[in-house]
């Protein structure tokens, strides 16, 4: 796009007129990934302000900026980058991507949900790509007022399908999100307790996800999880027709066979087509059954295709099985809900352990007024699970500690530590060969640390 046009789309004004025709191929909105050619966008932020990294962006090759009016230093870019100034930059961006996705002709599914948003949009990815291309999706969790943008600026103009995960924390973000993506069909993994710092219940949650259902056309698939009662009930009282899968309960969507593999994952039947989800855990089925009903609501089938060859991969820390120095990790930590939990929880103790069972919890956020009994639910849970070391991380999690030893347990097998990395020095030096490890928290505790720190350093002090 030419920076000429990029300023009437976003309202603003061309410095640098010069250069004003010149075109941009790509947008950036982190300095630090910035390619020759893009369009660094300065975004002020809670903890950062994008204009703070401009000179960076340019030193990078951004061939232009967009920056608020009042930047001080608009006059003193140099004459061979282009600037466009406006009165608030996540607007234009918004503006952009709105901009963009008009100009593309792919098929655009949104996926929103408490839990398995990003597996789920992986796994459809994966189905996707084997029945047609090209497939796009967004990178990461590019989900939200941010970042969907940016994933919207990365779709190639020739993709066919594209696939997306929706999130949100306040009532205000699902109909900006809705509007911007626009999609041709709708998915809900489920509901849950979650971002109840800013949402009140779980049916305020239901209702704030199906905000992006009542912002599409009528003809636009729905398709909700079965099993999970507030959203089937919140769904019927939108008046929307849907269509449902689940693992409980007869619905359009259900499951043939499920065969637990181990720490192979789990082998899958679907309307007669055997898939090898290198996953474990009921809900890890569930991401996938609402990906196949995606897939097939599509209109595409896999009558012709080899179902267990597909590679069926997901994003980092989100369930996989490492193993590092003979210790067996199920890395489940880049987020976490009282439900997400539970969940994880049982398709640990599913698993076989050769020698001891550890599970590190950390901090479950935003959870509002009840976070404390949330807390305590899963302390009770774990109490009743046959685990050798718990240890709890974050002030939070010292509710699941008091449970633990409220029920019996004692200080030899259950640890407190106020931070990730603290329980990062002192497990790393616990760790033993044969050892079967979940690791499980929010994104802001940062419990990878543990896993990372043992997969460099081992056993070391």
């Amino acid at each position: 796009m030419r920076f000429d046009k990029l300023a009437a789309i976003t309202g603003g004004t061309v410095y640098n007129t010069a250069v004003a025709e010149r075109i941009f191929t790509g947008v950036a909105g982190d300095s630090r990934a910035v390619v020759p050619g893009q369009l660094f966008v300065a975004i002020r932020g809670e903890r950062n302000d994008g204009h703070d990294f401009i000179n960076d962006a340019i030193a990078a090759g951004a061939s232009g900026i967009i920056a608020e009016y009042d930047w001080p230093g608009l006059a003193h870019v140099r004459g061979d980058v282009a600037v466009v100034a406006v009165p608030n930059s996540h607007e234009a961006m918004l503006a952009l991507a709105t901009a963009y996705r008009d100009r593309l002709t792919a098929r655009f599914v949104a996926i929103t949900g408490s839990n398995g948003k990003t597996t789920t949009k992986e796994l459809t990815y994966h189905l996707l790509s084997a029945v047609t291309s090209p497939v796009y999706r967004s990178p990461g969790n590019l989900n939200n007022l941010f970042g969907v943008p940016l994933a919207l600026f990365g779709v190639p103009q020739d993709a066919s399908e594209v696939v997306l995960e929706l999130g949100i924390s306040t009532e205000l973000e699902m109909p900006r999100l809705a509007r911007i993506v626009r999609p041709d069909l709708i998915a809900i993994t489920n509901v849950g307790p979650s971002h109840l710092k800013f949402l009140d219940s779980i049916e305020s949650v239901a209702r704030t996800k199906l905000e992006l259902v009542r912002a599409a056309a009528d003809d636009v698939p729905v398709i909700i999880n079965g099993d999970d009662r507030i959203l089937v009930e919140q769904t019927k009282a939108s008046g929307r027709d849907f269509i449902t899968f689940a693992l409980d309960r007869e619905t359009d969507f259900t499951v043939d066979a499920v065969e637990p593999l181990g720490f192979e994952g789990t082998a899958v039947t679907i309307e007669g087509h055997r898939f090898h989800l290198p996953l474990v855990g009921r809900h890890q089925v569930g991401n996938l059954l609402a990906a196949y009903a995606i897939v097939r609501t599509l209109g595409f089938n896999f009558d012709d295709i080899d179902t267990e060859a597909i590679a069926l991969t997901t994003a980092p820390m989100r369930g996989q099985i490492v193993v590092h120095h003979g210790v067996t990790f199920l890395s489940d930590c880049y987020n976490a809900n009282p439900e997400s939990v539970k969940a994880g929880l049982q398709a640990f103790f599913s698993l076989p352990a050769l020698s001891r069972r550890i599970v590190v919890l950390g901090d479950m956020l935003e959870l509002g007024r009840e976070t404390a009994r949330y807390h305590r639910q899963i302390g009770r849970q774990l109490a009743d699970c046959d685990f050798d070391l718990a240890a709890l991380v974050g002030p939070l999690a010292r509710g699941i500690y008091d449970d633990l030893l409220s029920a019996g347990r004692d200080e030899t097998t259950c640890l407190h530590f106020t931070d990730a990395a603290s329980c990062a020095e002192e497990l790393g030096e616990r760790f033993a060969a044969g050892d079967l490890v979940y690791v499980k928290g929010s994104r802001g505790v940062g419990l990878e640390v543990v896993i990372d720190r043992f997969a460099e350093h081992g056993g070391e002090a």
